[in-house]
Formats: C-alpha cells, structure tokens, sequence
C-alpha cells in the first residue's frame, strides 16, 4: 500500500477504536476489521449492568426515520418517483449529511447494529424480488413488438459498452485488475426498472401511446436481461470456474419445468374446494420464497434470484393478487427503507472526486445519463417517430429502481466496486431519476393547442362520414343495453360506426393504471392485467364484445381496458377520445335499475360522469338502460318490428345535438321516432324581460334553421314525425310526456343547456342529479316513464373551449354565435358564414 493509503487506514483505526471497537488492519491488503465489545453481567438479579432497550433503539430509531423522512419527501417532491425520495432519504442519512453527526449516528445506525440492519436489508430485497417476479408474466415476450424488440437489444448493447468505457476511465489499478467492476457498472446501466416505469408512464398519462407502450415492452425485455446478467455475474465470480453455474442453472429449470407444474396443480385443487385460498396456502408460498433463497444461496448464487424466479413461477391469477396485497405494502413501505439507508452510508460524495478532475466526473455522469437516451432515440428515428418522442424515449429507458442500487450493492459486497465507483454510479441514478418525468413530459405534449381547434359534435359531422363513438361499460349490467343502443344507431356503408368498447376497471390497491388493446386473438398489448376484483368482469366483458363484433359485422368494434382510479379516470376517458378522435361519448348512469325501480347508485361512477361532463373533449350521452335489451328481441329471438323513439325538444344546442342523433338511429328499420317540439306559449313570453325575450327570439332562430334542415332530410323517412306544443312552464312539459306514457321505448332528451328560463324553472324542482340536466332527471323520477330507457345528451358547445387551448378571437366569435343577444339579420349572416366556412373546408 502507498504511504497516503496506509496513513488514511491508520486514521479510521484511530477513529473507529475512540468508539469502543478492537481494531484488527492488514497493511498489506487493505482490509480493516473492527469488533464491538460490551460488558456482559452473570448476574441473576434484575438489574443489568446495560439498559437491554438501548441496544435495540438504535435499530428503531434508524428505521422509523427512514420511514418517516421518505414520507416527508415524497410529500414535497410528489411531482417526481418515489424512488427519488428513496434514494434521497438514504443519501441524507448517509456520512455527508446526518451520517457525519457522531450523537445522530450512534442513536441511529451505530456499527454494532449493522448486522440487524443488513439482515433486514436482505429479507426485503429478497421479497421485493419475489414481488417482481410475481408481477411479470414471460409469456407477453411472444407479443412485443420489433420496434420493442430493437430498442431493447440497442439499449442493452450501448449501455454495456459505454458503461465498460467509462468504469476504465476512472484512476485505480484495480479497475483493470478487476473487470467485474466494469460489468456491474455496464448491468446497472442496461437496467430499466419495469415497476417503476410502469407507475411513471401512469402518471404521465403515456401508457395507451406509441411512445409508452414501446417502453414498458422494452422495459420489460431489459429487466429480464438485466437478471439474467447478474446471475451470471454473481455465480462466476463467486466459483472458481465457469462451471460453477451449472447448480444455479438447474435449479432454475427445475422450478419452471417440475415445480410451476406442482405448483399450479396444488393451487389449482386449493381454489377448486371454495373458490378462495386458505392461509396455509398463503403462508406456505411466502415461506418458499425463503426456502428458494437459501438454495440459490447455497449453490453459489444470491438468495434474490431464487425469491425471483418463485415469483415467476407463481400462476397468475387470484392467488398472486392476494399475496400482493399482503406484501405491497408491508415490504416497500417497512423492509426497503432499510436497503436505501445502507445504501447511503455506503455513498459518500468525497469518494467521487478522489484522485479525479471534477469536470471528469461531471462528464462520466453525462455521458452513462446519455448512453440509454441515445440508444431510445436512435430506435425511434429508425421506425419515424417524432424527434421529440425518440427524446422521450430514451429518457423513459433511463427510469431506475431498487434492482439497479441492488446490482451495485452486490458488486461492492463482493468488492468488484469500491466506493468511488459505487458513488459515482449512485449520482447517475439519482440524476436520471430526476428527469425521467419532466422531459418526457415536455417532450410529448401534442400539438393541439397550436393548431386551429375544430368542434368534434354530432351536428358538425358530415353525413357521409365515419362516426366513431366511445362506448364506456364498467359491469356486465351496462352491455347489452349499450351494445343495442349502438346497433340502433344505424351503421351503414356511407356512414360506418366504428366503436372503442372501454371496459372501465376502478383501479384497488397499488396497482399501476393501465390501457390494455385487445387484439383478435385475445391478446393483450400491455404487460399489466386488471386487478383480480375486476378481472373476471373486464373478461367477460371483452370476450362478449368480440363475439358480438363477429356475429355483426356492420360495425368495427375495438375492445379496450382501462384500469384507472376512479377520481383520474375521467382523464383516461378524455385522453383516449382525442387520441381517437371520438365525435361522440356514451357513459352509463351511475344507477341501475332492478325490479323496484332504481337501486343503490354508485357514488365513484357519478362522479366519473360528472367529471367528463365537465371536461369531455366531443358530446357526451349518459344511457339510462330500463330494459331496451329485453325489447329488441321477442320470444324466439325475432326482432320486433318497431321501436318507439320519443325526442322531446326544448331549444338550445343540447338539444339539437339529442336531435341529430335520434334522426340518425331513424334511419334504421327498427325504429320509429317522434319529435315533440315545446314551444313558449304566450304566459311563458310574458315572464321574460327584454333580455331574455331577444335570447330566447335568437336561439329559436336557429332552432328553426336546424329544424328546418332536418325536415328536408327526412321528408321521405315516414318513420319520422314532427309536432309542436305550446307550453308556458316545465310542468306543463311533464304532464304532457306523461300524457304519453307506456307509448315509448327510448326517450331522448338534451341536458338543457340553452334551455328558455320558463322552462327551466319548471323543471329545476325535480332536479336531484344536476348531470341529467332538468328534463332528463325529471324523466328519470316521473312514474310514466319507469320501463323506458332515457338518453340524455350533451354537445361539447364552443364555451368548454376555454379549456381546450382555442386561439381568443375563436373563442369570442363562438360565444358571439350562440350566447350573444343578435338580430335576425344577424344570426343569418352567421349561419351563411358558417355554411361558406366549411364549404371551405371540405
């Protein structure tokens, strides 16, 4: 040893036998032992000559504090990974900050303590791993895509050698005398934390795109590789030969190919006796996951990578879901903290300027963030993506987590890293953890808002166009009436309907939100699954909606799953209607109704269906189902000739909107529609002062305009008739929909925005659900209309736009049209202007 180095160890001796320590060093090698000493009493009384709980509070103290600080700063840094609070917390508990406080670390992680904690620090890595296992599922491999495939290998094969790279450039004999320090640098920067990943891209609001799903399956093949390396690594280096593998290698084919069958078989008999699993089974899996650690242990390998390979061969199902629930929070929120405070007191910054330029440093930081952010980028530059997204991606390919701090801690404990390295690697992590959110963020936002932002309605669609609408169902209740509402809305060849069926979970516990495609063979484009409460409905439900899609092929169905929160998935919903270009949204109402009348409602729907009322990017229909299903189709499964639509037209954009497409289903031969015009009558006129009489002259104009348009249309359709009725308040409007009673099988009604005051004054004391608007929840609650089902529409009107980023000029022009007090002559000029408008455009 050099001169330096020796008076450095001859110091820490000094500094560790001041603390009550037996101080053993071998100048020749380096090493430094250090051996606690405590007085230990014979004595049989009570009294001890040492208080029994100060040896324990030590090891409470550092994980409560761990626990707490975490908290603290996930609560201030929410907006990044909790990983990034993870790792802080252990950094600042580390020798820089509160590490280097002597009273602070005797209290909390004294040297004599250290055994306790790395005991804990190894029962939580080898759950965690056992957790990851279970959470993946290696058959999707066969459904990841090329591109998937290709960012992948290239964002394996560049970090390996940029990683080797830079590990050489650092100064140390060592580094070259020791090339396993450079492949554990090279594994620590191929890894992408797929977890971790996975919440982030949730988060972000990217899984259902290009950019997220080429991510998470690349994530998930790096993850894979990254394990596999490091079994490698670890059972070379600790055998003599590369033979040594051979004991780790076959007890990994031993569990897929002899246990996972037991295994599955055991489970299998387990659920079959009740449908659920005992405790003995439950306790019996998390005692293996130790039992395989030990082995793996014991052929040379490391014991995570037996917990590992027990979790993956663990059957998918309710079993696995409900030993993540017992797990979830018990190993990330009580045995990790543990890992990322030894983690710290293992960093120290000084180490990283030792011997070294800072710049040096500061460049080996960039160049290992920019090793993944090159690869990612290439890739999408190769298959045309946008140059942002392919920033985005190699950003979201540097996303880490616990697996990349456990391959650097398995290096330092087998000293192929030493602390400079170990310190240096750290630092990239947490800087890769840092923007692996706001750039990705920045870098995919679309451009929307910088372009001309055109109304997606019903009444601005061309007839002869596609019509795409997002038909949202949350349990098997809500199918078949909205699998007929769609049947009724006459697809045809001009004007096809093509339909994303969103099956809704409500996301339970901590698993990630996800958008899950359903292909033709019952496949599924993500690698997460919806939480096992709602499996068996989101299962039932895909696998109606694709045979119904082959017995009717008049209409493209997509089948869609969505697993979101209830108080986010509203955003889910929006997002997906503009990456899709929806024109129109059905939602089910929040109550169903039974035999009584309505049941129990479901608060967390309504409260989805208040949300996307309010931010819903196209119109909007709420489908109140009584039992349209069971009216289609008479004994013998023949299809009733007629159907009876009522549309009860009060004025206003909700409406014509609800008019449109009442006219639209009209057009099928099962359906027979009458529209009931209410007009103010003469006591109605009178209660309106001067303002409101100009408003109400002005929407009637326009009314008559889009009134008129669609006589003509339908003048042929004798299916289709017209009425008006004069009527001086809301009430007068409910006796005569009650007048009508038992008659229809579907009302169809605007939510009443733009709705004359008269009218609503009427209506306003029935309204108990403000999202039905005042007729439809008028209708809802009357008697006369308990066995008809009730459509109650809402048009995405130019005011929303306000949110949607529309240029201000455009704003004020669309609020002029339709909420202004104009003339006549005006309202013409405009409807003239907008006819010439989108002459223009087509």
């Amino acid at each position: 040893m050099e001169g330096r180095d020796k008076a450095e160890l001859k110091y820490r001796a000094t500094e560790i036998y001041f603390t009550g320590y037996t101080i053993t060093a071998n100048l020749s090698s380096g090493a430094l032992n250090a051996c606690s000493y405590e007085a230990v009493s014979n004595s049989t009384t009570l009294w001890q000559i040492s208080n029994p709980f100060l040896d324990a509070t030590p090891f409470v103290t550092n994980l409560c504090s761990a626990i707490l600080l975490i908290q603290l700063l996930f609560l201030l840094f929410h907006r990044l990974p909790r990983f990034f609070s993870e790792l802080i917390t252990g950094l600042l508990m580390g020798p820089m900050m509160l590490g280097a406080n002597a009273l602070f670390s005797e209290y909390t992680h004294p040297m004599r303590q250290t055994g306790a904690t790395e005991t804990l620090t190894n029962l939580g890595v080898i759950y965690y791993m056992f957790l990851v296992g279970l959470q993946m599922d290696l058959t999707t491999i066969r459904r990841i895509s090329k591109g998937a495939w290709g960012n992948a290998l290239f964002g394996i094969l560049l970090p390996l050698g940029m990683g080797a790279g830079l590990f050489h450039l650092l100064p140390g004999k060592t580094h070259f005398e020791n090339p396993l320090g450079a492949w554990f640098w090279s594994v620590a920067l191929t890894v992408t934390s797929f977890p971790d990943l996975a919440q982030i891209l949730s988060d972000l609001k990217l899984l259902r795109t290009e950019v997220g799903q080429m991510a998470i399956s690349s994530a998930f093949v790096s993850d894979i590789a990254s394990w596999s390396f490091l079994v490698v690594t670890i059972t070379v280096s600790n055998g003599n030969t590369r033979a040594f593998i051979l004991p780790t290698l076959a007890f990994i084919l031993f569990c897929w190919f002899v246990l996972r069958p037991i295994l599955s078989q055991i489970i299998d008999r387990d659920s079959s006796k009740g449908g659920n699993y005992s405790d003995l089974c439950i306790y019996s899996i998390l005692t293996g996951v130790v039992v395989c650690g030990f082995i793996t242990d014991a052929c040379g390998s490391h014991s995570m990578i037996g917990a590992f390979m027990f979790g993956l061969i663990i059957p998918d199902g309710e079993l696995g879901m409900m030993i993540m629930e017992k797990l979830e929070d018990f190993v990330p929120g009580i045995m990790l903290p543990a890992f990322f405070v030894l983690t710290g007191t293992r960093c120290n910054i000084i180490d990283m300027f030792s011997n070294i330029n800072p710049f040096a440093v500061l460049g080996i930081l960039v160049l290992a963030c920019l090793a993944k952010i090159i690869s990612g980028f290439l890739v999408a530059m190769y298959y045309g993506m946008p140059v942002r997204e392919g920033v985005a991606l190699g950003v979201l390919m540097n996303a880490k987590g616990v697996l990349a701090l456990i391959i650097l801690n398995v290096g330092r404990d087998i000293k192929a890293v030493d602390n400079q390295p170990f310190a240096i690697m750290v630092m990239t992590i947490l800087l890769m953890t840092i923007l692996v959110k706001p750039i990705p963020l920045w870098a995919c936002k679309t451009t929307k808002h910088f372009r001309k932002y055109k109304l997606r309605t019903l009444q601005e669609s061309k007839p002869n166009s596609e019509l795409r609408i997002l038909a949202c169902i949350h349990t098997t209740r809500n199918l078949s009436g909205m699998l007929n509402l769609l049947e009724l809305s006459n697809s045809t060849e001009k004007s096809p309907i093509c339909v994303f069926a969103t099956c809704l979970v409500g996301l339970s516990g901590r698993t990630n939100a996800m958008l899950i495609v359903h292909d033709e063979n019952r496949n599924s484009s993500s690698q997460n699954y919806p939480p096992a409460r709602g499996r068996s409905d989101a299962d039932q439900i895909i696998s109606t909606l694709e045979s119904y899609e082959r017995r009717n092929q008049s209409m493209s169905f997509l089948p869609l799953t969505v697993v979101s929160p209830y108080t986010s998935m509203h955003e889910d919903i929006h997002n997906l209607a503009e990456d899709k270009r929806v024109t129109f949204i059905l939602i089910p109402f929040h109550k169903q109704s039974g035999a009584e009348g309505m049941q129990k409602e479901n608060s967390s729907i309504r409260l989805v269906n208040q949300n996307l009322l309010a931010k819903a990017p196209c119109s909007v229909g709420i489908f109140i189902d009584r039992g349209l299903s069971l009216k289609i189709y008479n004994e013998g499964s023949h299809r009733r000739e007629k159907l009876n639509f009522a549309m009860f037209y009060t004025g206003g954009h909700d409406d014509r909107e609800a008019l449109t497409y009442a006219c639209r289903m009209a057009g099928s031969l099962n359906v027979s529609l009458k529209v009931i015009r209410f007009l103010p009558g003469k006591e109605a006129i009178e209660m309106m002062d001067m303002e409101e009489e100009v408003e109400g002259e002005n929407q009637r104009f326009v009314d008559d305009m889009y009134l008129n348009e669609l006589r003509f249309m339908t003048m042929c359709n004798p299916s289709v008739t017209w009425v008006d009725r004069s009527v001086n308040s809301g009430d007068e409007i409910i006796i005569a929909a009650k007048d009508l009673a038992d008659e229809y099988d579907l009302y169809i009604v605007g939510r009443g925005q733009g709705m004359i005051k008269p009218f609503a004054l009427g209506l306003s004391e029935w309204s108990n659900c403000e999202e039905l608007g005042p007729l439809g929840d008028a209708l809802s609650t009357s008697d006369f209309a308990l066995h008809a089902s009730i459509l109650v529409v809402q048009q995405h009107s130019v005011s929303t736009m306000k949110n949607k980023g529309m240029p201000q000029h455009q704003e004020k022009a669309g609020l002029e049209t339709w909420k202004s007090p104009l003339s006549s002559r005006d309202l013409l000029n405009i409807v003239n202007h907008r006819k010439k408008t989108d002459e223009e455009d087509d």
